[in-house]
């Protein structure tokens, strides 16, 4: 049984969903159980008595934004429900760098609140998402209370910027769940696998605002490794490596240029996410490599 919550205004649109949901997972589910909610209110409600496997949320009711607006507090009460918001009126990019803003600083380790979580228009055809989070749905079968307290163990320890114990626990979340596509990528991410080559690849997907910022992560730790190499340390702030490696007389002319270049480049990839070029993340991986972070 795989049991969607579709959370739409429109009673047409409601159906197109289940009609699309049912040509997806045809050959893959008999048993598709459809709750409705014509508001966000009311699937705020709905999802207190219920658990889902996947929910579909309109972005626009009776407010424009009223979805978005109460997503944070949805990430926040189940941070395991796999979400399809779905745009029919505003830009998709420019929805997809909202909603990514809600996960604070945990996009940046490739950190999503909900496990599956996609951003569609009306009209994009759905189908691989709607099986992606049916895969993931189904892996998680038999594990999902354990891995959910692991996740939010995880989330806890990630707050309280316990890095080695936020490891420790996705670890075994791989125990439970092997394979599991989210703590798997965050091992790699805090054991510093992140790399410009895994940026590009979200980039040329399509996926630009994700791909932003997992480079301006990159960004940061080929700094952070440049002035430890030079320094035997790195101060907190970016901004403050650069004063102490000037302080110290650790960095020339030439390489200050091109870290301010790639420190204007991180902000740039994590403040304006959605304004980041193809030839931004050229120029930035030319920058780190003259700069020398990468060994």
């Amino acid at each position: 049984m795989f049991k969607v919550l579709i959370a739409d205004d429109d009673y047409e649109d409601r159906e197109l969903l289940k009609m699309e949901i049912q040509r997806a997972l045809a050959l893959e589910e008999k048993d598709i159980r459809y709750y409705e909610a014509v508001s966000v209110k009311q699937a705020k409600e709905v999802l207190k008595n219920q658990l889902f496997d996947l929910m579909t949320l309109d972005i626009e009711f009776d407010r424009m934004n009223e979805g978005i607006d109460d997503l944070p507090e949805i990430f926040e009460d189940y941070p395991t429900l796999n979400i399809i918001v779905v745009s029919g009126k505003l830009n998709k990019s420019e929805v997809s760098e909202q909603l990514f803003r809600f996960t604070k600083d945990n996009l940046l380790k490739s950190k999503r609140w909900a496990r599956h979580f996609d951003v569609l228009d009306k009209k994009d055809d759905k189908t691989e998402a709607l099986r992606r989070a049916y895969s993931f749905a189904f892996r998680q079968k038999g594990a999902s209370d354990k891995v959910k307290d692991l996740f939010l163990l995880a989330e806890s320890y990630l707050e309280k910027d316990e890095l080695d114990k936020c490891l420790e626990v996705y670890q075994k979340i791989q125990r439970a769940a092997p394979g599991e596509a989210e703590s798997d990528e965050n091992i790699n991410i805090f054991k510093g696998a992140v790399s410009a080559e895994q940026a590009m690849d979200f980039y040329r997907r399509g996926e630009k605002v994700v791909a932003s910022l997992i480079l301006g992560h990159y960004l940061e730790t080929r700094l952070r490794a440049f002035t430890r190499k030079m320094l035997g340390h790195s101060p907190s702030g970016l901004y403050d490596c650069l004063k102490e490696l000037e302080r110290l007389h650790r960095i020339g002319q030439f390489k200050k240029g091109l870290f301010q270049q790639v420190l204007r480049l991180r902000n740039k990839a994590i403040h304006h996410p959605s304004e980041m070029s193809e030839q931004d993340f050229d120029s930035a991986v030319k920058n780190v490599r003259l700069l020398g972070a990468r060994f």
